[in-house]
Order: C-alpha cells, then sequence, then structure tokens
C-alpha cells in the first residue's frame, strides 16, 4: 500500500488510513501464528476496493449537502426561517459552517477511488470518481472561493499545507474532469457495485456528468473567458451548446428517472440525516414568509409538500400557511403571529418523522430544463425558451407527485413573456428557486448570480444589510495553512461572509 500524506488542515484519516492504521495495531500485538489462523475472517476484504469506498463517498457528501441546506442555505435563501433560540444564522451571524472538513474528507476518499481505479484498470470507478469530485469541488469552491484543489488530497504526497487554487482554474478543472468522465462512462466499460445513488446505472452517472457541465457552465454566464474545447477555445456560450446539441455523445437528463437524487432507508446509517435531530430543534425550523406567500400567491401545490399548516388552524378544520419573517430576534420569532401554534413548520413527516421519506437532491432534470431555458433566452441554444420553461415547471410538480393546476402558467408572474428577456428570465429564475428547494446551497448560488428572486435581508440582521455572499475559512486554517490562507486573502480580499468571489466579480 502507499504511503498517503495529508494536509495539516485536512488531518482526518482517509477509508485507506484507517485500514492501514488498523493493520500496523494487529501486528503489532505480537500474537502467534496459531491466533492469527483462528482468528482469520473469511468475510473480511484483503484490499481495499472501489466498490468499499463509493458508498461512503456517496452517502458523505450528500449528507453533508443536506445538513448545509438545512442549516444554513434554506435560511439564507428565505425558505425556512429560524425561531425561538440560536437564531444566529438567520440573522447572518456566520462563524464558523460545518462544510470544509467532512467535503475534504470525501475527497480523500474520492481521490483513493479513482487512483486505486486506475490502478486496477476499472474506467467505470474512474468516471464515477471524476463526477463525484467534480460535485464536491463545485460545493466548496462556490461556498468559500479560492480553496485547496491541485495540491488538497491523498495523492499528492508530501504536501502538509495545500495551495489556494484560483477559482477560475478551479473551474476549468471540474469542466475538464467532467468531460473525461463523460468519456469513460460508456457501455461495456464494467459494472458498478456499492453504488447506493443510481445501482450501477452507468448511462445515469453518464447523464449526470454532463447536466453538472451545464450547471457549472451556466454559472459561468456573466464572465468573459474561453474554454478548450477539441483543441481549440471556444466561448462559454458554445461550450453549453455542444452538449445540448450532441444528446448521443454527451447526453443530459430527459426525465425525472435520471434525477440523482439518493433515496434513503428507514435505518441507520442510511436515513435521512435529519431524522436524527432533535424534534424540539427541528421544529424552530419554519417555513419563510417569503416562500410562504409566493407559493400562496400561485396557488401552487408543492406548498403542503414542502410544509404544514398551522397547527392552530388544523385543529379549527381550516388549515392555512402562515411563514415566519427571515432574522427575527428569538423574542419576535417565538411570539410572531401569536407563538408557534399559529406558524407553519417543515413537513413534519417528510422531512423529520419518517427516515426515508425525503431525498438527497445532488441534481434533477427540473434544473437542466430550467438551465435549457435561460440558454435559450439568452440566445445560447436555438431551442424555445417557453417550452423549457413549462416542462421545468412540471418537472418539479412531478418530481414531488404533484399535477401542474390548470391555469397555472396562465397567471401573472407565471406566464412566460415572448417579448421581454428580462421579465422571461425573472420567471425562470423565480420557478428555478422554487424547485432548488432542499438542494444543497444551490439555491443560493444561483441567486449569487442573477439576484432573482429578489428579496430582503433578513429583519434584524447584524450584517449591515447585505445578504452573504459566500462562508469564512475555517478557523484552523489561519494556524495550520497561514501562508496560503493569507495569499488566497490577498488575491480575494477580507476573509468575511461580504467578501464577494471571482464569480461574482
Amino acid at each position: 500500500m502507499r504511503s498517503l500524506h495529508f494536509p495539516s488542515s485536512l488531518r482526518a484519516p482517509s477509508f485507506l488510513a484507517l485500514l492501514a492504521i488498523f493493520a500496523v495495531a494487529v501486528a503489532s500485538t505480537g500474537c502467534d501464528s496459531r491466533f492469527e489462523d483462528v482468528n482469520d475472517n473469511p468475510n473480511e476484504p484483503k484490499e481495499v476496493t472501489p466498490n468499499l469506498l463509493l458508498p461512503d463517498i456517496i452517502r458523505g457528501s450528500v449528507n453533508t449537502s443536506v445538513n448545509t441546506a438545512h442549516t444554513t442555505g434554506n435560511l439564507v435563501l428565505q425558505y425556512t426561517a429560524k425561531v425561538s433560540f440560536a437564531t444566529e444564522i438567520d440573522r447572518y451571524n456566520w462563524a464558523g459552517v460545518g462544510y470544509w472538513q467532512p467535503l475534504y474528507g470525501d475527497l480523500r476518499n474520492v481521490e483513493d477511488m479513482i487512483q486505486i481505479a486506475q490502478e486496477r484498470d476499472q474506467p467505470q470507478y474512474e468516471g464515477v470518481g471524476l463526477v463525484l469530485k467534480s460535485w464536491i469541488f463545485s460545493m466548496l469552491t462556490n461556498a468559500y472561493g479560492d480553496v485547496p484543489y491541485s495540491e488538497s488530497v491523498a495523492v499528492q504526497e508530501g504536501i502538509e499545507t495545500p495551495k489556494y487554487d484560483r477559482q477560475e482554474a478551479i473551474y476549468r478543472g471540474m469542466l475538464a474532469d467532467l468531460r473525461r468522465a463523460n468519456e469513460l462512462l460508456t457501455p461495456g466499460s464494467g459494472s458498478i457495485q456499492g453504488d447506493i445513488l443510481y445501482d450501477g446505472d452507468l448511462m445515469k452517472w453518464k447523464k449526470l456528468a454532463n447536466s453538472l457541465r451545464l450547471r457549472l457552465l451556466m454559472r459561468l454566464s456573466e464572465k468573459d473567458i474561453s474554454l478548450n474545447l477539441d483543441g481549440g477555445d471556444v466561448p462559454v456560450s458554445q461550450a453549453f451548446q455542444s452538449i445540448t446539441s450532441a444528446p448521443d455523445a454527451a447526453p443530459v437528463f430527459t426525465s425525472n428517472d435520471d434525477n440523482a437524487a439518493l433515496e434513503y432507508l428507514d435505518s441507520r446509517p442510511n436515513e435521512w440525516p435529519r431524522h436524527t435531530s432533535r424534534i424540539g430543534t427541528f421544529r424552530t425550523f419554519r417555513l419563510s414568509e417569503t416562500l410562504t406567500d409566493t407559493l400562496k400567491h400561485f396557488d401552487d401545490p408543492r406548498l403542503s409538500v414542502f410544509g404544514d399548516p398551522t397547527a392552530a388552524s388544523v385543529e379549527d378544520g381550516s388549515p392555512k400557511f402562515v411563514g415566519v419573517p427571515n432574522g427575527l430576534t428569538n423574542d419576535a420569532s417565538d411570539g410572531f403571529n401569536g407563538g408557534r401554534d399559529f406558524q407553519s413548520g417543515l413537513n413534519f413527516t417528510r422531512y423529520y418523522d419518517e427516515p426515508d421519506a425525503a431525498k438527497g437532491l445532488i441534481m434533477t432534470y427540473a434544473e437542466v430544463l430550467f438551465l435549457k431555458a435561460e440558454a435559450a433566452e439568452r440566445g445560447w441554444i436555438s431551442s424555445d425558451a417557453q417550452t423549457h420553461y413549462r416542462e421545468a415547471v412540471k418537472a418539479s410538480f412531478e418530481q414531488y407527485g404533484q399535477s401542474t393546476p390548470p391555469g397555472y402558467f396562465g397567471q401573472a408572474g407565471v406566464s412566460y413573456p415572448t417579448n421581454n428577456s428580462a421579465q422571461a428570465r425573472e420567471r425562470i429564475g423565480t420557478q428555478k428557486w422554487i424547485a432548488l428547494f432542499y438542494t444543497g446551497l444551490e439555491g443560493w448560488f444561483n441567486w449569487r448570480r442573477t439576484g432573482i428572486p429578489d428579496i430582503d435581508p433578513s429583519v434584524d440582521n447584524v450584517n449591515g444589510d447585505e445578504i452573504p455572499v459566500r462562508f469564512r475559512y475555517p478557523e484552523s486554517e489561519q494556524s495550520l495553512n497561514a501562508d496560503n490562507y493569507q495569499a488566497a486573502l490577498d488575491r480575494q480580499g477580507p476573509n468575511s461572509i461580504n467578501t464577494e468571489m471571482w464569480l461574482l466579480e
């Protein structure tokens, strides 16, 4: 087994490292061969293989995405609001968010899986590894800006203090890896075991690779850069079009059956991660007034999927939804509208009570259609923007088992204008915001780029009436990787939740 060296700021051992530590411990016990013979476990793997690493990578990274959505992303984009104790996050008092360490831990295992797959000539696992690597790094760089990338993980031997790569370089790397994954994930490249996301379906992984490419390319929509494609430099719009125009060579999601949505089970460790939280803590998250009022205005049935009517209205036999303004102080939030019985919470059954009711969303068919709608509206592709928009909304309804209400698309605020591009993008952005509910931090990432929906800062915020645009680097980086941390700040700006990263400049 090769020697592994981890950056000092990312010291949690990978799966392989743990296995190595276990092997050393066993070897040092001084037991004779008879003990070894008697205690030989025929079911214990003799070596680590990609299929052993894959389920923990998927579960760990998706759970981190779900948990961060619940505690931070849903609040900042005003899907939910916080009441009672500990409303600091909703008021933008952001200190450390538990995002950095767990994702880098998963990335070390991803790199181990990719290297083992290359050594064993298993391109199917290498391709899946590249998809997961790109998705996890996209979460990190979109949240922090410049982050350790090229020197960040176990395959970079001897590097204790990894440099922070520029965000532009990270985006180029992610897009290149996803292109490579698309080439590797072909029929006949081998079967996949341990795949708790797609049950070994290589075509769905291939579609996810290309759908993620569309997401990343649209994130670059405001950047005037060229990307290398087939040996030549092309604008972002042409790179996007090269995917949508080649469904055989670069397929993307074509139905909700393709959704990258981890299905949870009814027992540990495979259950919806919020199911394990305290019930009292869960109930302090309420539906936001912003989301609630928007869905009520559109008579949108997804409201009853995302949240519950107030307890008092259910008891009275006339259920109704009342959202809570974001950023109220503890006392003000606890007493809003008469107290908790008169406030709508998250759908208790779906997001807490039943461990397998909700899914861990990475990306959906609805999002792909919204990306196509925006691309068509921008003139990047020649298809009809309105058609993509309407199909995207329908796909979101169907994702939650809902039918599109009659007359839904005829409403003010929903109907698609064919001669007003700015208004059309507002329609696309608003519906995309709704559809991205609980999809990690994607709603926030997309809002930073578009400013849609037009939301006001939370009421009693402590951030000068500015909605945060990034996470702070963890404090451990200041002490364990000080020089590279400081170099990133010199390029990017202060370690502040208001500092705009390269994507937003």
